[in-house]
């Protein structure tokens, strides 16, 4: 599609894991052409042969190729080219400087130094082509006193805070259940590589950008940042399992019903929720009947509210609130929310053609009218454009054989 806004951009992408090749998969949903440089031999987290597809190239059809490490890459690489490169071997060296050469973007998210050691750093790169947009995703940052220590996102959400915001309500502070600083990272990447490309546009300026696990992790909490730092307000307590944020008094979580659990999540609905559940107007009881009151006493408000909740199903008690426009909501199983009419309305999943047929992929969350992001092609094979990609750096066909021939691809 050429009516994409980032068509005629191309990305050499070093990536590997997933804060970097999220970043890089958004680039390609808005129409750059994405170079995937691979490792000859590709391994996966625990050292095995690369498994994007499944071992067996049965992935969702075979339990035993259809482990979770799979899915991290094909969650994360659509939209690009897969070249096989030995970053070390001379010839290999030669293949990616020429690739540099008619690169619009490099993205890498190794190590911070080890670009540099391989000849790739920022500065190798523009010596090259002087309008490089180099991006570094890291976890700690460039430099400092963490940056050669390994990054991974549960690690970053230990340091950064969310370990503690997301404390139970027993005290015990409880990691987020995915890969948040991942993606957080990752969009905090494509994001920057888009404003460095804009500033390109205007100056001809290429420019480091850097993004980081542990960055992203401290701006996604800025509100509660903000609150601590500048109040006496001291660490997050959550108090109730229920409850869904320790700086926002109750009802603010996922509540239990008689058959599952319903969020609710405004203070200014007290005396409406109350009339609905058939209780005394809680927003009138002196434990309860201002701001600071609710959170000073949330586990005896959020106790009444769910002795309530638990007379009736959740299927019950949500027409009842939606006639009175109360901010509610059902929390749904992974299996409800991908049968939700609104996720299907919102086209969040897609299908694509794959090498194991049909692949069901998440669509990038943002519409443009006018140069949309799309999900064109399936996560690559291991080295399957590598003769297209060497072709497009202006090697022959006898060249790409010595190439082979030698072990550099």
């Amino acid at each position: 599609m050429t009516d994409q806004v980032l068509a005629g951009i191309r990305v050499l992408d070093f990536t590997e894991r997933m804060q970097g090749p999220y970043g890089s998969q958004m680039l390609g949903d808005l129409g750059a052409e994405v170079i995937k440089v691979e490792r000859v031999r590709a391994l996966t987290p625990d050292g095995r042969p690369d498994e994007r597809y499944g071992a067996n190239g049965r992935y969702g059809s075979d339990p035993e190729d259809s482990t979770f490490y799979p899915a991290g890459f094909l969650s994360a690489n659509r939209n690009k080219k897969s070249i096989t490169v030995d970053l070390k071997h001379p010839s290999g060296k030669e293949v990616i400087r020429r690739l540099v050469a008619v690169s619009d973007v490099v993205y890498e998210n190794f190590r911070p130094g080890v670009m540099e050691r391989l000849g790739f750093g920022y500065a190798d790169c523009a010596a090259i082509t002087p309008s490089i947009v180099y991006a570094s995703a890291s976890g700690y940052g460039p430099d400092g006193p963490y940056a050669h220590k390994p990054g991974q996102d549960v690690l970053a959400q230990a340091v950064g805070g969310f370990g503690a915001i997301n404390v139970s309500g027993a005290g015990r502070p409880t990691p987020v259940g995915m890969s948040i600083t991942d993606v957080m990272g990752g969009m905090n990447g494509g994001f920057a590589v888009l404003a460095a490309l804009y500033h390109r546009l205007n100056t001809g300026e290429g420019q480091h950008v850097h993004v980081s696990l542990l960055n992203s992790a401290i701006a996604a909490q800025s509100e509660q940042a903000v609150h601590f730092l500048n109040t006496a307000v001291g660490e997050p307590v959550r108090g109730t399992v229920m409850h869904a944020h320790p700086y926002i008094p109750p009802p603010y979580g996922f509540y239990a019903t008689k058959d599952g659990y319903i969020a609710l999540s405004s203070g200014r609905q007290v005396p409406q929720l109350c009339r609905i559940l058939g209780i005394p107007d809680l927003s009138k009881d002196p434990r309860f009947d201002d701001y600071w009151k609710r959170d000073r006493n949330r586990v005896e408000f959020e106790q009444l509210i769910e002795d309530a909740l638990s007379q009736r199903t959740t299927a019950e008690w949500l027409p009842l609130m939606e006639a009175e426009d109360l901010f509610a909501a059902p929390v749904q199983t992974f299996a409800q929310t991908f049968a939700d009419p609104q996720v299907t309305h919102n086209r969040m999943v897609v299908t694509v053609d794959s090498p194991i047929g049909p692949l069901k992929l998440i669509a990038p969350a943002f519409t443009l009218t006018g140069t949309p992001a799309t999900v064109r092609t399936a996560p690559p094979t291991h080295g399957q454009h590598t003769a297209e990609i060497l072709e497009l750096a202006g090697y022959t066909s006898d060249e790409m054989a010595a190439l082979r021939a030698e072990g550099a691809v």
